[in-house]
């Protein structure tokens, strides 16, 4: 089940959680949400946070050894961000040592924007993913019907 923080105490949680499984330092405007399973174990967590304008930055976190995201998690996650927030672009910013999260994240539909070749602390590339709302095949059309993007 999707879950949204109702107090300080499981934003704190969540927030800790995306520190620890994706090294996110909490912000004052990180706004989260998660998948939870029906034994109250974290699956995963997603973050929000840099509001600039129209563009807000994305993380997402798996739970160790979790690698898939449940179905009903990504058109909520976008709605959240592209329609809740107002936003127009969503950013991710990776390590292109991250094979995992490139990977994942090129998958969803972000596309490289930027790269910074060498500037990560291991060597690797700081890459820029974005993923505008026009680009996002998760939100429905007007009519409730699925997006089809290409």
């Amino acid at each position: 089940m999707i879950v949204y923080p109702k107090n300080q105490e499981q934003w704190a949680l969540l927030a800790r959680f995306l520190n620890e499984y994706a090294h996110v330092q909490p912000s004052a405007d990180l706004k989260v949400m998660a998948y939870v399973t029906g034994q109250n174990r974290v699956l995963m967590v997603v973050g929000f946070n840099a509001f600039m304008g129209s563009v807000a930055q994305i993380h997402i976190a798996f739970a160790p050894g979790e690698h898939y995201t449940p179905k009903a998690m990504l058109p909520a996650v976008f709605n959240h961000g592209f329609n809740d927030f107002n936003r127009k672009k969503l950013i991710g910013i990776v390590n292109s040592k991250n094979e995992r999260a490139m990977k994942y994240d090129l998958h969803l539909g972000f596309v490289e924007e930027y790269r910074m070749p060498g500037m990560h602390d291991d060597g690797g590339d700081i890459v820029i993913l974005s993923m505008t709302k026009e680009q996002c095949r998760y939100l429905e059309n007007a009519d409730g019907t699925e997006r089809r993007v290409a």
